[in-house]
């Protein structure tokens, strides 16, 4: 059977206040609504709703693997769902962060363990062995500093600052290794010094501010003034992304998402590295053993366009495969699990010989014992599943 979920709303500084109460259609608080969490991360389960009242949908995972995921996947990925959809509302900049691969997410998990951190510590680095590969599909136009520059255009943008403090990064980044030798710079500085420089990139940014990317800079310093993650923003590239598009997120690549609303499909885990602007903690050593430097990288995705669908995926990655589709009379079909959430417009889901109708807002988790689904209706609809063959669009 198919199971509707409610979803856990989180609640940061950088979350609009009105668009995910606008989509699932709640009344607006005035708190900032940042994120709709779509899954069974144990840290923020959906609820499915059954006949006995609503489960967490990872215990629901935990009583029938098999039923709910299919064989295949629990083979890969052991009993859990390897995928978690979001939404995401993005009023103000998040923190500078990067994700680690699984390899230093196991180590790292494992090592905090042995530590005796708490898992709710906030100077805990990891909080699950698993990594966490990102794609965002942009609802509106959507903008993120994500990747490193060319180190030659960071140098060109710093000598138009005019900061003579800033003359040994300047040095620093025209080394072999210079953006790895920058950042780390940038990262061990005394805070007072921090600050300082950052303050001072603010002032200049905004003498300049018709140009990009000093209008960001500029813009980043007036809401985090004083803070190191201004210096580094510097180094990163600005990407837009008009309503449609799709960006990448691979482990080890630095982003910041600065404003919009988007659906991002990635590996279930909540591993975060930050850098910069951001009160919480910063682990530099940590950071710097998961940073990647892959200067002037193209992060936008190209979806593969199928009947009715475009479909989104990670290189070398079988944790998650996103599915837009475009609803029409004709249904469009998929086989083993998936979590459906409508967009836009309403959409008729189809599996295991019922019926749901999903209007803007809803959503719901097939499980793997359903077989084939489908979805027919007007609108937008995202289903994400892992992206293994075996379980893949019935054809």
């Amino acid at each position: 059977m198919v199971y509707l979920l409610e979803n856990p709303i989180r609640h940061h500084p950088w979350g609009s206040p009105s668009a995910i109460p606008d989509l699932v259609g709640i009344q607006p608080t005035g708190e900032p609504h940042a994120e709709l969490w779509l899954g069974a991360h144990e840290s923020a389960p959906s609820l499915a709703l059954t006949a006995d009242g609503p489960i967490r949908l990872d215990e629901l995972v935990r009583r029938d693997p098999m039923g709910m995921l299919g064989a295949d996947a629990v083979e890969v990925f052991g009993p859990r769902l390897p995928y978690l959809l979001k939404v995401l509302a993005v009023e103000r900049p998040l923190s500078i962060q990067a994700h680690p691969t699984s390899k230093l997410a196991e180590a790292g998990f494992a090592a905090e363990n042995e530590a005796g951190v708490p898992l709710e510590s906030p100077d805990r680095s990891y909080v699950d062995p698993f990594h966490k590969p990102e794609l965002v599909v942009a609802l509106t136009d959507f903008a993120a500093l994500l990747g490193f520059r060319i180190p030659t255009e960071a140098e060109e943008l710093i000598d138009e600052l005019e900061i003579p403090g800033l003359d040994e990064v300047v040095e620093l980044i025209r080394a072999p290794d210079g953006l790895a030798d920058t950042v780390r710079w940038l990262l061990t500085l005394p805070v007072e010094r921090a600050a300082e420089l950052a303050e001072a990139v603010g002032a200049s940014s905004r003498r300049l501010a018709g140009i990009e990317p000093f209008v960001t800079v500029a813009g980043i310093a007036d809401q985090f003034p004083g803070d190191r993650g201004v210096l580094l923003a510097l180094l990163l590239q600005i990407v837009r992304l008009p309503s449609g598009e799709a960006c990448v997120v691979p482990a080890g690549t630095p982003h910041c998402y600065l404003h919009g609303v988007a659906v991002e499909a990635q590996a279930a885990s909540d591993n975060t590295l930050r850098a910069g602007l951001t009160p919480k903690w910063v682990d530099v050593p940590e950071l710097l053993a998961v940073l990647t430097y892959a200067p002037g990288m193209d992060p936008r995705l190209t979806p593969m366009p199928m009947n009715g669908e475009d479909v989104f995926e990670l290189a070398e990655v079988t944790d998650v495969r996103l599915h837009r589709i475009r609803l029409g009379p004709e249904p469009v079909s998929l086989v083993g699990s998936g979590i459906v959430l409508v967009t836009d417009g309403r959409a008729e889901l189809s599996a295991g010989g019922g019926q749901e109708p999903l209007d803007r807002g809803g959503s719901a988790f097939v499980p793997a014992n359903c077989g084939e689904f489908t979805l027919a209706g007007s609108g937008t609809a995202f289903v994400v599943t892992p992206a293994l063959e075996t379980v893949d669009r019935a054809r």
